[in-house]
């Protein structure tokens, strides 16, 4: 159908098709208010959540500490009592972090020098120094 019939009566109303007087306008927004400044994204009422300080008493003291390190504590703590269910979140979590740190180390250019030549290095430097040719 062509743009002139859309315009001369003959357009038809169906799906993806909405009637012309609900159409949005050249220049208008379909939603003019927009998201409300300060609106918060699920994964962001999580983080602040799990951030936010908690008293916890440990051995008769009182202390704050972040629910995500009372979580990870209480998560422990079942672990070492035998929790099975427990003991296997933490053995899965330590699997994923240690491919993750050896995946950063594999992307991590490795140095030129080897940590034993540092020694070398730093006395040759020293010398120089003391000798005045260092800049």
């Amino acid at each position: 159908m062509s743009k002139s019939s859309k315009s001369s009566g003959n357009y038809e109303v169906g799906y993806g098709r909405p009637p012309q007087a609900a159409q949005f306008k050249p220049g208008q927004s379909g939603n003019p208010k927009g998201r409300p400044k300060g609106a918060k994204n699920l994964v962001t009422l999580f983080r602040e959540e799990l951030e936010r300080s908690i008293p916890v008493t440990q051995n008769g003291r009182t202390q704050m500490m972040s629910k995500a390190r009372v979580a990870v504590i209480q998560q422990v703590d079942k672990a070492a009592k035998g929790d099975a269910k427990a003991f296997a979140a933490l053995m899965k979590y330590a699997q994923e972090d240690a491919a993750a740190v050896a995946r950063e180390q594999a992307a991590a250019p490795a140095s030129e020098l080897q940590p034993a030549e540092y020694d070398e290095i730093i006395t040759r430097y020293l010398a120089d120094l003391s000798e005045g040719r260092a800049a």
